[in-house]
């Protein structure tokens, strides 16, 4: 996943959420702009019919951007903690999905999920991590099976009750110890719960995959900032100079996704 240069991407599930969280139709703009790369919602796949399955990756492939991340791996309804988790149902969803991903080509597929991750109302902590660990070795099992590798994301404590710093995803990662399970960072996360920077050492050697966005609001990058510089030296400092896709909202993704690839070559520079 390391690279020289870092390459950047955009996910497409934030742009139209309501009415369009594929957005095929904007492929071909983000090429234009420069995009090296796209990142669908695998969630959002997968609600793509098997008869039409074949078809939708011939019109990807035309399009010839590369789709070489996914995220939103699972959706509500593949619940990975409580008392109603399939575990049966689980592992054949993550089969499938994982496959759907490799057919566009993709590398790597966040495993953030909190809607289905999170704890239920008083189901005990303990039990709940043990699930998710449970869950995270049968990922990275079925990850290697299919050649794909799937990279932890914690989440804010505004969106989930569990797995919301880099120390608990490296924490994780590291307990599971599969070769084909990994870190991802997301500025955006970081800088919701003030996380240094610096927490990014933690996850040297593991990282292979970013998401970014301006915390406020969740927006696009606009302007040139000191602590997306001191974000991107960091991962420089710990030897990551891959992959990194904007995963952000907007009004005007035509204004905005053009100037925040400008942003992060600059601060990235």
């Amino acid at each position: 996943m390391e690279a020289k240069t870092f390459r950047f991407g955009l996910c497409t599930n934030m742009v139209y959420p309501d009415t369009d969280p594929i957005a095929l139709d904007l492929l071909p703009r983000l090429k234009e702009w420069g995009y090296a790369y796209v990142e669908f919602s695998l969630r959002d796949l997968m609600t793509i019919p098997r008869e039409e399955w074949g078809s939708f990756c011939k019109k990807v492939e035309r399009i010839a951007l590369p789709v070489e991340a996914c995220n939103n791996f699972f959706p509500p309804t593949q619940r990975i903690t409580g008392p109603k988790v399939n575990f049966e149902a689980l592992t054949r969803y993550t089969r499938e999905s994982l496959k759907r991903a490799k057919d566009l080509g993709a590398e790597v597929v966040v495993f953030g999920s909190s809607s289905a991750r999170n704890l239920p109302e008083g189901f005990p902590r303990d039990r709940g991590m043990e699930q998710i660990r449970q869950a995270s070795k049968m990922i990275g099992e079925v990850a290697e099976a299919t050649g794909v590798v799937v990279a932890i994301e914690y989440h804010n404590r505004g969106e989930a009750n569990v797995l919301n710093t880099m120390e608990e995803a490296v924490r994780l990662c590291r307990e599971v110890h599969h070769p084909y399970l990994k870190v991802l960072s997301d500025y955006y996360h970081m800088a919701y719960e003030k996380e240094p920077v610096e927490a990014l050492s933690l996850a040297q050697g593991l990282l292979v995959h970013a998401h970014f966005a301006e915390v406020e609001n969740r927006s696009f990058p606009k302007e040139p900032k000191e602590v997306y510089r001191a974000y991107f030296s960091e991962l420089k400092k710990i030897g990551y100079r891959g992959r990194v896709s904007v995963e952000a909202f907007t009004k005007n993704v035509e204004q905005d996704a053009p100037r925040a690839l400008e942003v992060l070559i600059a601060c990235s520079a």
